[in-house]
């Protein structure tokens, strides 16, 4: 037997192919940006943080280990606040440099 033959050197680790990234879940990302810009202090912080929970069990639940749950979780967090600078400077709120 050959040392290359040996079944520990064919492993390959097991692929997850994760369909709907929480960054792609534009209309989750949009509603969670609305309702998160309405809220202050306390409010928002709780808000975030059962949207957060939830998310945590929903990936928890499909399988995906703790490194890529993280990841997800700060993707999303990253989208939320792109879209709530987006949606404040699309509502009007837009000073468009007036001094």
């Amino acid at each position: 037997m050959r040392d290359n033959d040996m079944p520990l050197f064919n492993w390959q680790p097991p692929v997850k192919v994760l369909l709907f990234p929480l960054i792609n879940r534009v209309g989750k990302v949009r509603k969670t940006a609305a309702i998160l810009s309405r809220k202050h202090g306390e409010d928002a912080s709780l808000y975030w943080k059962q949207v957060t929970s939830a998310n945590r069990k929903h990936l928890t639940r499909i399988g995906l280990d703790e490194e890529t749950i993280c990841a997800q979780l700060h993707a999303f967090h990253d989208a939320v606040q792109s879209e709530m600078v987006k949606q404040h400077y699309s509502s009007g709120n837009n000073p468009k440099g007036a001094a």
